[in-house]
């Protein structure tokens, strides 16, 4: 999973040094539309080898470009895929999900790097912000101990989440 997130979040990164957000979004949407069905139908389960471990991994690495690109909302994706994949305990989930998400973001910020398109006036602050967030988030997580609430609460955050994006 950590080779997948890696190379995926490289060739994200890398898509938005060469594409407008207009191309990206409209090839996302339109991977989505097209493969949404099918992916349904085949991911029943834990899939831990044969097609569907390719599946899983196919999967994976789709949302590790995304993340690469443009990280919002990432989160929530890699929770629903860990679902669609089998995963069962929110914990070991959202445990699984920071692991990923701090590759995608230190694969993606060493690639912007790079390519000189940070401005870290604005990254210091934020690096910040997004560490103090990610312990409180954890914490409070750790604290939710029945599955159903914390799925509500996550369902919760991510539509908020979903509406700011919209409407900001």
């Amino acid at each position: 999973m950590l080779l997948i997130t890696t190379v995926g979040g490289f060739l994200g990164a890398l898509l938005l040094l060469v594409t407008s957000s207009e191309m990206f979004s409209a090839i996302v949407a339109t991977v989505i539309f097209a493969a949404g069905p099918a992916l349904l139908r085949r991911m029943t389960g834990r899939a831990t080898h044969g097609p569907g471990y390719l599946l899983s991994a196919a999967l994976l690495f789709c949302v590790a470009i995304y993340g690469g690109y443009f990280n919002g909302g990432l989160g929530i994706m890699l929770l629903a895929v860990f679902g669609l994949i089998g995963f069962t305990d929110l914990n070991a989930m959202n445990g699984l999900k920071n692991i990923i998400s701090a590759i995608l973001s230190l694969v993606s910020v060493a690639t912007y790097t790079t390519a000189g398109l940070i401005d870290w006036t604005y990254a210091v602050p934020l690096s910040i912000a997004t560490a103090v967030g990610g312990l409180l988030g954890a914490a409070l997580a750790r604290r939710i101990t029945n599955p159903t609430i914390l799925r509500a609460f996550i369902t919760l955050v991510g539509g908020a989440m979903t509406i700011a994006f919209f409407v900001l």
